[in-house]
Order: C-alpha cells, then sequence, then structure tokens
C-alpha cells in the first residue's frame, strides 16, 4: 500500500517568520532549483537543530529543500562554515546526523537513516546538478519557530534553550548540565518588554533586586546572599555592573558557588548577558516605545554580511532611553554596539566588538527606615511617608560612562580539539552630584522635630578599569569506553578602582513634610569646589590555570571533575573621611593569597526525559569595603555548597524543568544592612528548593514559572552577637512567579498574542536585626500583541501594563534608602523587521 507523506518545507528565512507547529510528521526529502555541484559557494550555518539548519542551506544554495520530520525531530547538525559545492556542503550538514543524501546513476536521492533505507524517486537534472526529487503529499508545514535549539534566529519564540556554556565553558546540553543553569532567551525578555535586568531576572527562582547607590548600580540577592560582584558579560567578569539589554541575545544565570571555573566571586551564582553575534543572513530591525513618566526608548538592530565570499559579517545594535519617574527623577542613555565577526578559514573565526554606554541619570536614595519606639528598641518601620516622595534634587545628575572592547579567536584543529582565547578590557567612569539622607535624628514621636533627617552631598568622581584575557582548549577523546571533554584553561584579570569625593551636609529636612528646599546655585559651587574628603584606592589582580573533566559512561551517566589554582594580588589605599588633607595617606594595606577551588558533580540520565543530579563545589570571595577604613586586609573568605535535582524535559526539549536543593555556607566580609553602618564579618547559612519550569506548553501557549524556598539563618555576628540565629536580611522564605503567552497562530486571530503574569513574594527583611520589614506583595502583569506580514516585512505592536494591581512593595537597601517598586506603568511599542 502506497503511504500518503505530510512534508516539511524548509523556505528562506522570510517565509520562516510565519512558521506553524505541528507534531512530528513523516515526510519527504526534495532539492529543487538546480545548482553547479562544482560551483562553490561560502556557508555560514553554525551548529543547531538540522530543521534550521536545513532552513539556513536553503536560503544560502537558492535550493527548495523538503525533509521528513519523523527523522529530523530533535536531531542537531554541526553546520557548515567554508567554501564548499552544494553537494559537498549537503554531506557536512547532514554529518553526524544519521542520515546522508546520495546521488545514483538514473537519478535516486536516497536519505539513509541509521536503521534502514528510504528511497524517494527524483527526476534526473542536466549536468553535474543535484537531483530535483518530487514527493506526493497532502500538506506543508513550515520550520518550527518554538525550537529550543535555535533561540538565536531572529524570529524564534521558544521560551526554552538547549544548550548553556555558562555552567562548564562547554557547549553542553542543559539536561546533561549537573548544576541550576537557568537561560531566560530574548523571547521572553520580547514579550515582557524587558529594558534592565531587574525585569528579566523576576523570571528565575531564588534571585531578587537589590540596588545600591541610589539606584545606580544593578546588584541582587541570589540564594539569600547579596552579590557584589555577580554580573559577567560572555562569561567574563563585568564589573561595571550597569547593562542595556539592546545586543543582549539571553540571559544565564548559574545557580550556587562557581570558583572552579570563575575564581573568587560571590556565593550565590552569578548572572551572565550572552550578547548577540553577526549573521550571514541579513537582518534589520528598528523598534519604538514609549509609555508612563515619558518613558521613550528606540531600538535598532543590523546585521548581515560585508564580504560574503571573504567571510566577513557585521552586527550594530543602538538604543536611546529617555524616561522620567514617578518620583520625579529622570535617566537619559546612549548605548551603541558594533561588531564585526571574520571567518579567516572555515576552522578560524575572529570577532571583535565594542560598547559605549553613555547615561544621565538622579541620583535616588528611597525611603528611609526609622525606629519608631526610640533608638536601640529594633523597632524600625518604613517610614509612613507617600511612596512619591523624594528629598533630591532633580536639577542634580550624575554621568556613568561605559566603554568595552572584547577581541575574541575561535579555531577548530580538527572534530576533537578546538581553541578560544580572548582579551576584555572595559573602561568606566562615573561622575558623583548625589544628595542622600543619613540616619534619622529625632525618632521620638509627638516630638516637633520627629523626623528630623540630614540632607547631605556626595561630590566628585570615580573610576574603574578592567583587565581580562583567557584561553580555553577542549579536548574530545575517549578511553576504554569512557568519553572525556577536557577543558584546560588560563585566565589573567586585573582590576583597579579609585574615587575621589567631596561630602558633607546640606541642611535638616523633615520626611513627613511635602516641601524640600532647593539646592541653590551658591551651595553647588561651594560643594563642587571643595577639598576632598575621602580618596580611596583598590586594585585586584589574580592569575589561575584550571582543569575540567566531563566524562560520560555508558551514554547516560555524566561525571564532571575539576579543579581551578588561583593567585590573588591585592591592594588598598585609604584616605580618611576626616583628613583635611587626602593626599595623606591613612594606610596602605596589601596581600597576596591562593586558593584551589574543587568541584565535583555526578548526572545521570533515567529516561531521555528525567536527569538526577548532585554536585559539591567551593568559592571565595573578595573581602573589600570602602567604608571600614584602614585595617590589616582579611583573607579570602570561603563557601561551600551542596546540592541535588531534578531535570525534565518534554516536547523535544521544547518544555523543561529544573528542581534543585541546596545547602549553603559563607563567611562573608560585610553586609550592607542595620540601623547604622555596616556589619562587620559575619557567618551565614542558606538552604532552599527552586523550581523553575519554561517552555511551550503546547501549541501557541508558552510559559516560564518559579517557585522558591529559602531559609537562611546568621550564624556568626562579630559585631553584634544579638544577630546570631536572625535571617539574613532581602531574601524571603517564600518566593514565586508564573508568565503565561498565547500566540493565536491560526483562524481570524492569526497573529494576536495574549500574556500575563503574577510575580509574588513573602515578607523581606531589611537588616541583620530584622528591624524592620518589606511585606509580602503579589503584583500582576498583562500583555497583549500583534504581528503581520507586510511582504518581506514583519510588523509588530505591542502593549504591556505592568503591575495592573498597584501592589506595594520596595527594593530593600539599608535604612537609610529603599527604594519603592514602580506603580502601575503602562509601555507600548511598534517594531519593524526584515
Amino acid at each position: 500500500m502506497e503511504n500518503r507523506m505530510r512534508k516539511t518545507i524548509y523556505p528562506k528565512p522570510q517565509d520562516w517568520r510565519q512558521c506553524q507547529l505541528y507534531a512530528p510528521l513523516l515526510l519527504a526529502f526534495s532539492v529543487a532549483c538546480p545548482v553547479q555541484a562544482d560551483n562553490n559557494t561560502r556557508y555560514e550555518i553554525a551548529p543547531q537543530s538540522l530543521d534550521q539548519a536545513l532552513v539556513e542551506f536553503s536560503s544560502e544554495s537558492g535550493l527548495q529543500i523538503m525533509a521528513d520530520g519523523a527523522m529530523t525531530s530533535g536531531v542537531k547538525s554541526s553546520g557548515v562554515i567554508g567554501n564548499f559545492s552544494t553537494t559537498q556542503a549537503l554531506q557536512q550538514l547532514l554529518a553526524g546526523t544519521g542520515l546522508e543524501v546520495q546521488s545514483t546513476q538514473n537519478g535516486t536521492v536516497t536519505l539513509q537513516p541509521a536503521a534502514r533505507l528510504i528511497t524517494v524517486a527524483a527526476t534526473q537534472s542536466e549536468g553535474e546538478t543535484l537531483p530535483k526529487v518530487t514527493v506526493q503529499a497532502d500538506a506543508e508545514v513550515e520550520a518550527d519557530p518554538y525550537d529550543p535549539t535555535n533561540t538565536n534566529h531572529p524570529y524564534n519564540k521558544s521560551y526554552s534553550v538547549s544548550n548553556s556554556t555558562t555552567s562548564t565553558k562547554t557547549d553542553t546540553p542543559i539536561m546533561e548540565t549537573p548544576a541550576s543553569i537557568q537561560v531566560i532567551p530574548k523571547s521572553v525578555l520580547h514579550d515582557q518588554q524587558a529594558f534592565r535586568l531587574e525585569d528579566v531576572i523576576k523570571n528565575v527562582s531564588g534571585v531578587q533586586t537589590q540596588h545600591s547607590f541610589g539606584g545606580d548600580y544593578e546588584t541582587f540577592v541570589m540564594r539569600g546572599f547579596l552579590q557584589s560582584t555577580a554580573n559577567y558579560r560572555n562569561g567574563i567578569r563585568n564589573p561595571a555592573i550597569k547593562y542595556d539589554l539592546a545586543n543582549v541575545e539571553r540571559v544565564e544565570v548559574l545557580k550556587g558557588t562557581s570558583a572552579m571555573l570563575y575564581g573568587f566571586g560571590d556565593a550565590g551564582g552569578f548572572i551572565s548577558t550572552v550578547t548577540k553575534q553577526p549573521s550571514s543572513t541579513p537582518y534589520y530591525s528598528i523598534e519604538q516605545r514609549f509609555g508612563s513618566y515619558d518613558f521613550f526608548r528606540t531600538e535598532v538592530s543590523a546585521t548581515g554580511p560585508l564580504s560574503k565570499e571573504n567571510g566577513l559579517n557585521y552586527r550594530m545594535d543602538l538604543s536611546y532611553l529617555d524616561n522620567n519617574s514617578f518620583r520625579n527623577t529622570d535617566r537619559d542613555r546612549i548605548f551603541f554596539a558594533p561588531t564585526l565577526s571574520w571567518e579567516v578559514t572555515p576552522d578560524t573565526k575572529l570577532t571583535l566588538s565594542y560598547e559605549h554606554f553613555d547615561e544621565n541619570n538622579s541620583y535616588d536614595n528611597g525611603t528611609p527606615a526609622i525606629e519608631m519606639g526610640g533608638r536601640g528598641t529594633g523597632n524600625a518601620q518604613l517610614a509612613p511617608i507617600p511612596r512619591n516622595r523624594t528629598f533630591m534634587d532633580p536639577d542634580l545628575t550624575n554621568t556613568n560612562t561605559t566603554d568595552l572592547a572584547d577581541f575574541r579567536i575561535d579555531h577548530r584543529f580538527n572534530d576533537n580539539i578546538k581553541l578560544n582565547a580572548g582579551s576584555v578590557y572595559s573602561h568606566n567612569k562615573k561622575h558623583w552630584e548625589s544628595v542622600y539622607l543619613s540616619r534619622v535624628d529625632d525618632i521620638t514621636p509627638g516630638s516637633a522635630t520627629f523626623g528630623n533627617v540630614n540632607r547631605n552631598f556626595w561630590f566628585g568622581p570615580e573610576e574603574l578599569n578592567s583587565w581580562t584575557s583567557f584561553i580555553n582548549g577542549t579536548f574530545d577523546f575517549e578511553t576504554y569506553g569512557v568519553k572525556h571533554k577536557v577543558l584546560l584553561g588560563g585566565e589573567y584579570y586585573n582590576n583597579d578602582f579609585g574615587y575621589d569625593v567631596a561630602f558633607g551636609k546640606i541642611d535638616t529636612v523633615n520626611i513627613f513634610k511635602d516641601q524640600v528646599p532647593d539646592i541653590t546655585q551658591a551651595q553647588l559651587n561651594q560643594y563642587r569646589t571643595k577639598a576632598l574628603d575621602y580618596s580611596p584606592r583598590t586594585e585586584t589582580t589574580s592569575q589561575a590555570i584550571y582543569l575540567q573533566d566531563q566524562m560520560t559512561f555508558f551514554d547516560k551517566l555524566h561525571l564532571l571533575g575539576g579543579f581551578r589554582y588561583d593567585w590573588v594580588e591585592r591592594s588598598q589605599d585609604f584616605s580618611s573621611f576626616y583628613d583635611a588633607d587626602p593626599t595623606t595617606d591613612e594606610g596602605i594595606d596589601s596581600r597576596s593569597d591562593d586558593y584551589v577551588s574543587p568541584r565535583v558533580a555526578l548526572l545521570y540520565e533515567a529516561t531521555d526525559w528525567l536527569s538526577v543530579f548532585g554536585s559539591f563545589s567551593e568559592s571565595f570571595g573578595p573581602a573589600f569595603d570602602y567604608d571600614v577604613g584602614p585595617a590589616d586586609m582579611p583573607g579570602l573568605f570561603p563557601a561551600t555548597q551542596f546540592e541535588g535535582g531534578l531535570k525534565a524535559q518534554a516536547l523535544d526539549g521544547k518544555m523543561t524543568a529544573n528542581l534543585a536543593y541546596y545547602d549553603l555556607e559563607r563567611t562573608q566580609f560585610y553586609n550592607f544592612g542595620g540601623i547604622g553602618d555596616p556589619a562587620e564579618p559575619l557567618k551565614g547559612h542558606s538552604n532552599g528548593v527552586e523550581l523553575d519550569v519554561q517552555g511551550q506548553v503546547y501549541d501557541g501557549l508558552s510559559l516560564i514559572g518559579t517557585y522558591t524556598y529559602t531559609n537562611t539563618e546568621i550564624l556568626e555576628d562579630v559585631a553584634s552577637p544579638a544577630n546570631v540565629g536572625k535571617r539574613l536580611p532581602y531574601a524571603p522564605i517564600h518566593q514565586g512567579s508564573l508568565w503565561l503567552k498565547y500566540d493565536f497562530n491560526y483562524g481570524p486571530l492569526k497573529g494576536f498574542s495574549l500574556g500575563g503574569g503574577v510575580y509574588t513574594s513573602g515578607e523581606r527583611f531589611g537588616d541583620n536585626a530584622n528591624s524592620f520589614v518589606d511585606d509580602s506583595y503579589a503584583r500582576l502583569d498583562l500583555m497583549a500583541g500583534y504581528k503581520r506580514k507586510l511582504n518581506d516585512m514583519t510588523l509588530s505592536t505591542q502593549v504591556n501594563i505592568n503591575n495592573v494591581n498597584d501592589a506595594e512593595n520596595y527594593i530593600l537597601r539599608r535604612t537609610r534608602g529603599n527604594l519603592p517598586a514602580e506603580p502601575l506603568t503602562v509601555m507600548g511599542s511598534i517594531k519593524l523587521e526584515y
């Protein structure tokens, strides 16, 4: 009996934008539009799913491809890069997939799966051309836009990602990675109109936003611990800790200790933004966003070949931001990021990128906490004042400029040996003109001066330089039936930081009164010319080597082991807060340390859809606090973590889940919290459960959801022994989120999308003494969008309403200032892609 066959067509990319989702189909493979077999063409098709690789091959070769969906579903292609004939390129594209294309004398094309042969009749072409195959079919289906292996494609809608490099520094399937790694792709960023890192991180379990310095630094609390060095870019430490998302492809979050690969850092984990790369397929887009509080943001992207014959591609991403706030502050920013990539040979690629970030913003100290029952009672609370009340001068502006250059080389010696190396340099310069509050002076209810607080100024420049160089070699081999992927690498890192500031009292204001006096021009002139009060300098230099082996037994059991050896040199130079001559050295301290960071992890693939993992790792953190004054420098403070959990996937990887239990202990040098100055050395403990689920539930419906249980405790507090046994600040016991989006892919509503999400958090303490708390809250966000093709272009419109229920919560920092989260806000956008 003749089988009727459904077929998947691999069209040119502009047609792929309208792709629909179907279950795996039994269909035929055909090649049309004859091309001379000996006419070499340059191909740049990256490793990805076989389905999408065939889409790109169709575009670059001019051939129409149809493939058996049952055989190609879930199969990954190693890609093809270089100058090849069409036949050679197709053969390389199919290498290792279990499929092959053969031309016989009678023009027959044969697909040869591992288990059997499927022969499809074809018509003979003239000359040395690939044969044309004809197939009897009853339907046409385009490639899948929800493919989790191809999230780099500009039109991909997947909420799940199949592979990550952050946890192992090798391209490893997440289902084979024995660690908690969450990846938020750009489709989520687009649907939620994210433009800040905090907008992305709300979709990850166990992470809380914790701004510092008036919101000028993006810092976070992860697994209960404050992260001061948690921001990375493409896996490289980025101490500037301020981002624009215009060139971000995805955001990867690695939970827990990670010193084995990344050296000194924070115990709770880190966040790495992965940037967009040049493509040989032209793509252009422009988007305009507008919204509440005079929000205005423009994004422009362009990529394509500069010289396809020579393998030279470019990318340019830029953005402009201008917005005010419900708190009478404003911010404007210009960001642009050009990137060039050059395929020197089929095995060697050079990439050069640059980023420029220039922002002006108002410093916002937030809302203070006060001890309502009198000083020392511990009965503190966030001041009961309107959340839009500020104590700043809106005419004062901080400037923040960052320039970053990144050079990388990737070379493939053969299928088993690969090398990548590079250097990243960044320079960040700020100039502070800020007003902040000191501790509330009169805290006696009923007093005539109840709520009085000193308002102070902080003026002066700040500068940071950072340099990282690295080299990694990856070696794949097999011994006695055991597969090895060995990573051998080295890293050099240098960071020097300093600032020169003048500070002092401006006046006394009352936090319960609406009117705050303006700062006069005479006062500004005085502050800008005042002699410096404080000029600290710090420098950190580290050199490291590391070795990691990912071993696979019986194709199911994955054992990871490795270590890193770091040499760390640190120095700090303080001038006194109160020294009239800031050039007088108050104290210069320096020390050298070395540290060995081990890691061992095990993962077992119980089934195709379920993995079980466990791990042990350590880390060590730097011990700087620029406010503690001169003293003998302490050593590097360690952290240890045990972690275990489950990973699951369904629907060919379109739906993924990660469930983890962890136990983490860290000795840390300081913690911003408490009524008064930063605390002395303390030891903290955190354990808990984290659940992350993301992907496509069924056709058109995507979700990303989290739940977190975090149990924290202060084990030791030298300065305040009474804090022992209390919870670490900022981290709630319970936290969760759920975002759903539905795409109408058929019928009269085709092109429309609807979405919404709820973000919840239990109460969080604001200091080590647990003296004040931000209450629990639940926030509702909504979105609606519409997308339509206009010839070769795609037009998208979208509106997002955040905090629909106007929930009140605060981004806690310390008693002096806690930033109120935004009330109900509306953001609209219109986007054109080609």
